[in-house]
C-alpha cells in the first residue's frame, strides 16, 4: 500500500479541528451544568437550542459527556493519521483509523436522530461536530481502496480487512448508540436514587434559582390539577413550536398520572405580530392560535382545545381554528366575536409580558415549583425533577424577586 501523505495530512488537520470543537462543546456543557444562569450563544430559542440538547440525558454516554468522548476520539484519530502524514507506511494505523472514523460517523447519525426526533431541537455545536465527522469520513474512507485488492501478504494489509473495519465501526457505533439511547434507566423513588442515576442533573437542578409562584401565575391562567397539589409546573408555550408539542405530551401524562402535580399554561408565541421580544415572524400562526385558545378558555374548554391545537400543529391557520371549535361543540359565533376582540390579544400579550419579566426567552420554558428550565425535558428528567421537589424541599433557596 503506497503512502498518501496529503490525505493523511488533511485527516490530521480535520481531527485537530474536531478536538477544538469538541473541547468548546465540553466547555458549554460544563457551564450549563455548573452555572444555573448561563445561556450559551447557540440557544436562540425555539428549535435552535444547544442548551436543551447538551443538558439532556443524551448528552452523556456511560456517565461521561459525549463531548469528552469526542475529544478522545479526535485525539486518537490524529495520532493514527500522524504516521501517514509523515510519509510512513502503517497498514495497522490506517485500519484502526478507518474503523474509528466510521464509528464516529455512526454515532453522530444516532445523536442527530435523537436531537431531531426525540428532543426536537437543533444544536449548532453538535451539527458542527457532525459536519467535521462527515468531512473526516469523506477524507479517510478512500484509504480502504489503497489496501491490496487480492489475498497477498498479511491479512491486515488486504482490502477486505479495510472494508471490514469500516463496516464494523459504523455498525457497532449505530447499534451501541441506539441501545444506549432507548434504554430507560430504572425507576427512581428517592433523591439518592436520582443522584445515583444522574448526579449532574441533580446538581444542575438544585442550583436553579426559585421564583415566587405569584410572579409566574395569573388568576385567569388555565390550570389542570387541584389547588392543593404540592408541585406546580408553569409552562410558557407556543402552539406552533415543535419542542412545545414534545413537552405537551409529557405534561399531559404527568397531569394524568401524578395527583400531586398541577399544570398552569401561559402563552408565549414566538412571533413579532404579538410578541415584541421576538423581532421576527418565527411562527406566523402562533399569535392567532394563542388567541383562539383564550377564546376556548372563555367557553370553559381550554384544555380540550389546547390538546387539539398541539395534535394538529401543522394546521393552525384561521379556518382550521374555527374547524376545531366546531368539532368541540363551541358556539362558533361567540368564538368568532372573541377571536376578533382586541381584549383577547391583550390577554395573550399579558402572558408575554409576564414571561419577559421572569426571563422567558424561548419555548417551552417550564417553572417547576419556581425553578426555570428551558426546553422540553426527556421523561426521566421530569420524573427526577418531581422526586427532587418531593424529597428535597429543604434544599430550595428562598424565592427570588424577579424585579
Amino acid at each position: 500500500m503506497a503512502p498518501s501523505p496529503t490525505r493523511h495530512r488533511i485527516a490530521l488537520a480535520i481531527a485537530l479541528i474536531g478536538v477544538a470543537v469538541a473541547a468548546y462543546t465540553y466547555f458549554v456543557g460544563h457551564r450549563l451544568a455548573t452555572d444555573a444562569g448561563y445561556t450559551s450563544f447557540c440557544n436562540l430559542g425555539g428549535v435552535v437550542n444547544c442548551d436543551a440538547v447538551l443538558s439532556s440525558r443524551y448528552g452523556t454516554f456511560l456517565e461521561v459527556p459525549v463531548s469528552v468522548w469526542g475529544i478522545v476520539t479526535f485525539v486518537a484519530g490524529a495520532l493514527l493519521a500522524l504516521p501517514g502524514a509523515l510519509g510512513a507506511r502503517s497498514a495497522l494505523a490506517d485500519l484502526l483509523l478507518l474503523g474509528l472514523v466510521s464509528a464516529s460517523l455512526g454515532y453522530a447519525l444516532v445523536l442527530l436522530g435523537i436531537a431531531t426526533f426525540v428532543l426536537a431541537h437543533a444544536c449548532v455545536l453538535c451539527l458542527t461536530l457532525d459536519a467535521v465527522i462527515v468531512a473526516w469520513f469523506v477524507t479517510v474512507a478512500p484509504l480502504a481502496a489503497r489496501f491490496h485488492p487480492v489475498a497477498s501478504g498479511p491479512w491486515l494489509r488486504r482490502r477486505t480487512a479495510a472494508y471490514a473495519a469500516t463496516a464494523a465501526g459504523l455498525l457497532l457505533a449505530v447499534a451501541g448508540g441506539t441501545v444506549a439511547a432507548v434504554r430507560e434507566p430504572g425507576v427512581a423513588h428517592t433523591l439518592d436514587d436520582v443522584r445515583s442515576r444522574d448526579a449532574r442533573f441533580v446538581d444542575f437542578y438544585l442550583k436553579l434559582p426559585v421564583l415566587a409562584e405569584d410572579s409566574l401565575t395569573d388568576p385567569a391562567s388555565p390550570v389542570k390539577g387541584g389547588p392543593d397539589a404540592g408541585i406546580t409546573i408553569v409552562e410558557f408555550s407556543d402552539f406552533e413550536c415543535p419542542a412545545c408539542r414534545h413537552a405537551f405530551t409529557d405534561l399531559r401524562e404527568l397531569a394524568r398520572t401524578q395527583p400531586d402535580v398541577r399544570v398552569v399554561f401561559r402563552n408565549y408565541p414566538l412571533d413579532a405580530s404579538c410578541n415584541p421580544s421576538v423581532g421576527r415572524a418565527l411562527h406566523p400562526n402562533a399569535c392567532l392560535a394563542a388567541a383562539a385558545a383564550e377564546c376556548a378558555n372563555r367557553a370553559g374548554r381550554f384544555w380540550e382545545y389546547h390538546d387539539v391545537l398541539f395534535e394538529n400543529q401543522q394546521s393552525l391557520e384561521r379556518a382550521s381554528l374555527f374547524r376545531y371549535a366546531r368539532q368541540l361543540g363551541l358556539d362558533v359565533t361567540a368564538f368568532c366575536t372573541c377571536l376578533d376582540d382586541p381584549a383577547t390579544m391583550a390577554r395573550v400579550r399579558s402572558d408575554i409580558q409576564a414571561g419577559d419579566r421572569v426571563g422567558v426567552e424561548s419555548t417551552p420554558t417550564l417553572f417547576i415549583n419556581g425553578r426555570r428550565l428551558e426546553g422540553a425535558l426527556d421523561p426521566p428528567s421530569y420524573a427526577y425533577a418531581l422526586i427532587i421537589e418531593r424529597h428535597a424541599a429543604d434544599t430550595r433557596e428562598p424565592p427570588a424577586d424577579p424585579s
